[in-house]
């Protein structure tokens, strides 16, 4: 019997095997591929996907790996100023995906996560106290928990039929990886009578480069985003030596429920959107580390009630939303108007000259803006809201999250029986409440004065006498 087995070595899935793995819940991640990916489909990182990385002590890493862009000139807007942005990270990051695989597999082996190739799922069942996995080559697998991030064609998801709701966009987008021997990169966005183009520099003289086509391609290959290159932006800007190739229709799909029974799904397997803005990647791993702490406090025996349907309830949200705004930027692009790109370009100039329009646009697109329930109706303005990130007497507040627990922010301890799920730091500089629980993935819990932390302790992180299963690798 395995505490949790997930289905899918892409980042949403190994996100979740290191939060697991790091809270001391052992477990296996099976993937139909024979070897490791070296898909880069997904292409970039916002601020609020590198804060939680932050969290786990791989932030820096992958911005040194990637090209950080504080501004940027999509077709949507004139100028979308990401440095204005108060975070660690005011940027989009653009790193191809199997760079942030890579980063993620070597943080896996290190927690002694084990991954399974070439297991095809091809059955599941569950029941009360576990569920079932039967793959292609005869064995069969059993967990307490499954996690299904198996991708847009999720079959962990068909399997427990949950649905997936929405539709395909009508053209197809051809994308490639490809050399462009130039010192000034060619604008992010050019928009055309017969489609877009789209060019996105890695920053070691690797391009994406995608072409979104109004008439379609048949036989599409590198030689035809050549030629649209040539049609829509005048040049073809010598792009040579394409290491990656793909031709698909995007989707804008999402799943009914993200949670059947003791089955989850995350990513792709609940969520699809357009690639316009670089959000699929970044929503995943966000997904990931929402759902970990929980199914570990869970499995530990110290979880709230019902915090399992806190996953679905506040993870559907942020990917409805995404999904929506996702959908609104490419129906601008791809309407072939220049009069309606010329007008959301000025409403957007407008707003972003606006602190409520700079903070509600960047936010968004960022991820920073994004804010859960906070469950009670007398609930401090914090709870449910991002933490920012500040200096402590340990640290700044996202190096003390790394232990992967809850932080409680306060001038006094924490109380004895709760101090190896929580850690404790003291807030320097600043005015905030007496005190604040920052839950493991780096959102309030709660915030209040002194009297208030007892209880909010016993609510969030399980009663005092309890001893868990076992401890938090980072602070046993």
């Amino acid at each position: 019997m395995h505490d949790v087995v997930i289905v899918g070595a892409g980042p949403t899935g190994l996100m979740a095997a290191c939060e697991l793995a790091l809270a001391g819940i052992p477990c296996t991640i099976v993937d139909k591929r024979g070897s490791e990916s070296n898909v880069t489909r997904a292409f970039g990182l916002h601020a609020r996907a590198l804060e939680l990385l932050d969290a786990r002590g791989m932030g820096d890493q992958l911005v040194a790996a990637g090209n950080p862009l504080k501004t940027v000139y999509p077709a949507y807007a004139s100028r979308v100023d990401f440095g204005r942005l108060d975070t660690r990270y005011p940027m989009l990051l653009l790193v191809p995906q199997n760079g942030t695989e890579k980063l993620l597999r070597r943080r896996a082996a290190e927690l002694g996560v084990q991954i399974r190739r070439d297991a095809h799922v091809a059955g599941l069942t569950q029941d009360a106290e576990s569920v079932r996995l039967r793959l292609q080559d005869g064995g069969e697998l059993e967990a307490r928990y499954v996690i299904g991030a198996d991708g847009a064609h999720s079959t962990v998801r068909d399997l427990v039929d949950v649905g997936f709701a929405g539709a395909a966009y009508s053209l197809p987008m051809l994308l490639a990886d490809v050399r462009i021997p130039t010192s000034e990169p060619p604008p992010i966005t050019q928009v055309g009578t017969r489609g877009v183009v789209v060019t996105l520099p890695f920053g070691d003289g690797w391009f994406r480069v995608g072409a979104w086509l109004r008439d379609g391609q048949e036989n599409a290959g590198f030689a035809q985003i050549r030629e649209a290159f040539r049609r829509i932006a005048g040049t073809d800007y010598d792009m040579s030596e394409p290491r990656w190739f793909s031709r698909f229709t995007a989707e804008r799909r999402q799943a009914r429920t993200y949670r059947s029974g003791r089955v989850f799904l995350a990513g792709d397997a609940a969520h699809v959107n357009s690639p316009i803005g670089g959000q699929g990647m970044n929503t995943g791993i966000q997904d990931a580390i929402n759902l970990g702490w929980k199914l570990a406090a869970t499995l530990h025996g110290w979880g709230p009630p019902r915090l399992l349907d806190t996953y679905h309830a506040e993870r559907h949200p942020v990917g409805s939303a995404v999904l929506a705004m996702t959908d609104h930027l490419t129906g601008l692009v791809l309407s072939g108007s220049r009069v309606r790109l010329e007008l959301n370009r000025r409403i957007m100039a407008t707003l972003l000259h606006t602190a409520p329009g700079r903070r509600h646009i960047l936010g968004r697109l960022s991820g920073l803006e994004f804010a859960y329930a906070p469950g009670e109706p007398d609930a401090h303005p914090l709870a449910g809201r991002r933490a920012a990130d500040g200096p402590t007497d340990a640290g700044r507040l996202y190096e003390v999250l790394r232990a992967g627990a809850f932080v409680l922010l306060s001038g006094k301890d924490v109380p004895a029986p709760w101090r190896h799920r929580v850690r404790h730091a003291r807030p320097l500089g600043g005015t905030r409440p007496e005190a604040t629980l920052i839950r493991p993935d780096g959102y309030v819990a709660w915030a209040g004065d002194h009297t208030g932390i007892e209880p909010a302790l016993v609510k969030w992180c399980g009663p005092a006498d309890h001893t868990d299963r076992k401890r938090n690798r980072a602070t046993a």
